[in-house]
């Protein structure tokens, strides 16, 4: 029954063509054993083992996976290594941003409430795919959520504050929101504020966070909330000096090596060093767009996990090897 021309159907007859999709429709779509087919044809289940490997040499039968929101572990792991971090979650994901977004969001969320354990003390920042993650949230283990930035734009959905509020609720834990916006005009206002009672109270537990969920954002190509809050002639002067990714409020030159820290001076929010001091930092990223902002967080030592999509994991592992700084 077979012409000897492998990977085309064209050179089949009517009737072999149409033989072969029929006892591949009963054994792909049907789910009919190969006993009962030789059965119903009257042929060896041999000879029906030969006919589905030729449906799908000929091209009359494909198979694709939906892995869209599948963890890749070989992936993980591979990335883990590249980038010097102890955990790594890849997920399989397609189509536009949004749902990027949401997928990596997902397996944020479920790596997060299978990993932390009751007692510890969440710092929770800000970020467009970590408002995502707080409503995937399943359960969370007792637990006390501090804010680890101010809040900055209208959007309360987004809001620090709101998020804190949320995961709280989940948890059934104490929360610890800071009241006061990221950025403010001066250092001496920042400096003001953070004096203030209940502000002081929430940033003395940046000490005891057992582990902290952070979002990047990238200045290069911008894909950045605090990019897109700050007035346009403030964030032109930043890129000018080198800035390429945000953790919180630290910004970071391509090397990782902190940027503007008369910046940092003016902003509500956990230091560098404070955050480097964390046991456990885990940041979720989503888009190949933030690659190098992810790889520069990296190298600044920054973050000690990541989850992220698969698109931006095989476009940093096609760069060099991560050499970090900061963090053991």
């Amino acid at each position: 029954m077979a012409r000897d021309k492998p990977g085309a159907s064209e050179d089949l007859t009517v009737q072999e063509r149409s033989q072969l999709l029929a006892v591949a429709r009963r054994f792909y779509l049907e789910d009919r054993s190969k006993v009962e087919i030789a059965n119903e044809f009257g042929i060896s289940r041999f000879k029906v083992a030969r006919m589905l490997e030729m449906s799908r040499a000929r091209g009359l039968v494909t198979i694709t996976l939906n892995d869209d929101g599948a963890v890749d572990s070989d992936l993980s792991d591979q990335l883990a290594s590249h980038l010097g971090l102890s955990e790594v979650v890849v997920v399989h994901s397609d189509g536009d941003p949004e749902r990027v977004r949401r997928q990596v969001a997902s397996a944020g969320a479920e790596h997060l409430s299978a990993t932390l354990r009751d007692g510890e003390v969440l710092g929770l920042a800000w970020g467009r795919t970590l408002s995502a993650l707080t409503t995937e949230l399943p359960r969370l283990p007792r637990m006390s959520i501090v804010q680890l930035t101010g809040a900055a734009g209208s959007d309360l959905g987004q809001s620090p504050v709101e998020l804190v509020r949320l995961m709280a609720q989940n948890s059934g834990g104490s929360a610890h929101p800071i009241f006061a916006p990221l950025v403010v005009s001066s250092a001496d206002t920042a400096r003001s504020l953070r004096e203030q009672p209940e502000i002081a109270r929430a940033m003395d537990l940046f000490a005891d966070v057992t582990t902290a969920l952070v979002s990047v954002g990238s200045w290069e190509p911008p894909d950045s909330q605090l990019y897109e809050f700050l007035p346009p002639q403030e964030r032109e002067e930043l890129h000018e000096r080198g800035v390429v990714a945000e953790v919180s409020a630290t910004l970071l030159a391509d090397d990782g090596s902190q940027l503007a820290e008369d910046f940092a001076e003016r902003t509500i929010a956990i230091s560098s060093g404070q955050l480097r001091a964390i046991p456990r930092v885990l940041a979720v990223a989503a888009g190949e767009q933030k690659t190098n902002a992810v790889v520069a967080v990296a190298r600044a030592g920054l973050i000690s996990g990541l989850v992220t999509d698969h698109a931006l994991a095989e476009k940093a592992l096609a760069g060099p090897p991560v050499d970090r700084a900061g963090r053991a």
